[in-house]
């Protein structure tokens, strides 16, 4: 009997060169060489989908000629990239909702007072939902909100930790009737996009007419990405995008959407957790979360802003 073992699988096998996903263009310049170890397996590519990962990337980051987009070229292909997201697990990311819940509370409420809206009587999806925090903030703003999310773990910690309407798996065609929602939000969720064009277009044929979206982005061209380099913690190999307020706009346009509104985001996290998340790109932080834990600071609540952008849209 023979004991052959098969062939490993190449990581190039599962690569997919794409066009620039905001302009279509084909020409680019490589900002970063892909830099996969020799002995990489696509076991550990598709390790990196399955829980918040801190790993920096090792595919090819580009910047398109055109409009000057940022975006991995080639990529992993989005099978195996939405199979590592089905499967993920994250207890620690949970344990934070409560800090969430109150964030996104804040900041919902000051995007709807600005714009004089009531959330009672309307309807809102949250695309990519995770484990549920900012629907809860919505309902408690008055909204009936349903939720989509492809961890089958976070989807089902989502329906049954605060009872919401989660469904597993991703914004498809069929999922929803059309003209079904007021208001469509993506949290954290267009960087990891494999076509965000298809997504944001899907999401504009939910929305009623004069909808809203709300997309919260890491923007690579604010100050603490531009001071900080490589190493901003949003430079992350589950990133598939990289944003600025220009072409993130151009993508919105492109769907149909007209910009409202740019402001930051300030998350409020438990500073532990903000220490254990900061330790591979900050010397000696990992210590720093040790020491918070033994002193009973950990759970401190710690407001911050590395970069995070929302945009507020409104379908035209």
């Amino acid at each position: 009997m023979s004991t052959t073992q098969p062939a490993p699988e190449r990581i190039g096998e599962w690569l997919e060169s794409v066009l620039c996903p905001v302009c279509c263009a084909e020409r680019f310049e490589v900002l970063q060489p892909a830099r996969y170890p020799a002995d990489a397996s696509v076991a550990e590519l598709r390790e990196v989908y399955r829980a918040s990962s801190d790993r920096a990337p090792l595919d090819q980051i580009v910047r398109c000629r055109s409009c000057s987009m940022v975006y991995l070229n080639p990529r992993p292909i989005p099978a195996l990239v939405l199979s590592g997201y089905a499967e993920a697990v994250d207890p620690m990311f949970v344990a934070q909702n409560a800090a969430r819940i109150r964030a996104f509370g804040k900041t919902l409420g000051s995007v709807l007072r600005r714009l004089k809206l009531d959330g009672r009587g309307r309807r809102l999806l949250d695309v990519g939902c995770a484990g549920g925090a900012f629907l809860v903030a919505a309902q408690r703003c008055g909204f009936e909100t349903v939720g989509v999310e492809p961890s089958h773990w976070l989807a089902s910690y989502a329906r049954d930790q605060y009872r919401l309407d989660v469904r597993d798996g991703v914004l498809e065609p069929g999922l929803f009737p059309p003209r079904s929602f007021d208001v469509v939000t993506l949290w954290d969720v267009v960087e990891h996009l494999s076509n965000p064009h298809d997504t944001l277009a899907l999401a504009a044929s939910l929305l009623k007419p004069g909808g809203l979206l709300l997309v919260n982005y890491p923007d690579i061209g604010s100050l603490a990405a531009r001071m900080l380099g490589h190493r901003w913690p949003f430079w992350l190999g589950v990133h598939l995008l990289y944003y600025t307020r220009t072409t993130i706009a151009r993508q919105l346009e492109r769907s149909g959407f007209r910009i409202v509104d740019f402001r930051p985001f300030f998350p409020t996290l438990p500073l532990g957790y903000v220490a254990h998340r900061a330790a591979p790109y900050v010397p000696g932080m990992g210590a720093v979360a040790k020491l918070l834990e033994s002193v009973g600071l950990a759970k401190v609540p710690l407001t911050y802003n590395i970069g995070q952008t929302l945009v507020v849209a409104r379908l035209d």
